[in-house]
């Protein structure tokens, strides 16, 4: 089914159970095994269904070069290289984002239960969707989830001309009870969808030295804690395919009982009641709207690799 936009944008209704299976599927194809290659296609639709399209499935063409260029790997563990206690540093070794994320959910949440908080920093990463995704995962299990991770530069400093850092992605969420978490995303090149996404957006840096300083910061963070690319070492992910991306992440958990704080989800979920904060579930959207074009590129590349699966 074909809509027009207010913009006069055509899109496609997609099923997004068929929209998985066929990412999925070109995942595999390329040698991402079969649960790992299911993460990854699930979190890329989250974004297309959560209104962050720049960060779904638009990209699947540009994962396809990359692994077959050989800059993103398709290893699912990454490697520990420093082993602190509350505090680790990963290697990624350019594996999918979505696979070293997934390695390191558990264990932040893990350290968190037994430090009360607990942070894990991860270099040679590559794209791994939104931090939104991540970070509501965290919630979900009780703790509160702080998620971010850097990206090629974009932003000069005020009054400079050398673009020095990215539109990097900060994204908070807490624990609410009887209730989706609580979460925001501070993103600066996403257009809010709807009033969740209007809330957030309340928060994005996107502008002047406030803005630049937080972009600046979490590029600091998740680069200089790591030990990976900071600022213009960061690759383009739409750049040359052979050339690694580079990215770094920052997965931070709270433990809200080690605070002796025993409602924090109560209090959250009518704070979230008060204004009015609801997010959409990834899974409870049955439709994806793509455009048609995008849709022919996806096909593309599911016919080039030999994919059965079709589109719907």
């Amino acid at each position: 089914m074909n809509l027009e936009t207010p913009a006069g944008m055509s899109l496609s209704a997609t099923r997004t159970e068929a929209l998985k299976g066929f990412v999925t599927e070109i995942f595999a194809k390329l040698g991402v095994p079969e649960e790992a290659a299911r993460l990854s296609a699930a979190a890329l639709v989250a974004a297309d269904v959560e209104g962050m399209s720049s960060h779904g499935v638009t990209l699947v063409p540009l994962y396809v070069e990359r692994i077959l260029a050989g800059s993103v790997s398709t290893a699912t563990e990454p490697a520990v290289v420093h082993d602190g206690g509350s505090a680790l540093v990963l290697d990624a070794g350019h594996s999918l984002g979505q696979l070293s994320s997934d390695w390191a959910l558990p264990m932040v949440s893990e350290r968190a239960r037994e430090h009360g908080v607990a942070c894990i920093a991860v270099r040679n990463g590559s794209h791994f969707g939104t931090a939104t995704f991540w970070a509501r995962q965290i919630a979900e299990s009780g703790l509160i989830g702080i998620v971010m991770c850097n990206s090629r530069p974009r932003k000069p400093a005020p009054g400079g001309t050398e673009r020095v850092t990215g539109s990097n992605s900060l994204a908070i969420a807490l624990p609410a009870r009887g209730a989706n978490p609580f979460v925001a995303e501070l993103e600066a090149d996403s257009p809010a969808a709807d009033p969740a996404s209007a809330l957030a957006a309340l928060l994005r840096a996107n502008s002047g030295a406030r803005g630049f300083g937080l972009a600046a910061a979490i590029d600091l963070m998740c680069g200089g804690l790591s030990g990976g690319a900071i600022g213009p070492d960061v690759g383009a992910f739409d750049g040359d395919p052979e050339v690694p991306y580079r990215s770094s992440h920052l997965f931070v958990a709270l433990d809200p009982a080690r605070f002796g704080i025993a409602d924090l989800d109560g209090r959250v979920a009518q704070f979230a009641e008060r204004i009015g904060k609801r997010v959409r579930r990834a899974e409870s959207g049955d439709e994806c709207l793509l455009p048609p074009e995008l849709l022919a590129k996806l096909r593309e590349c599911g016919a080039r690799l030999g994919v059965e699966g079709r589109l719907e």
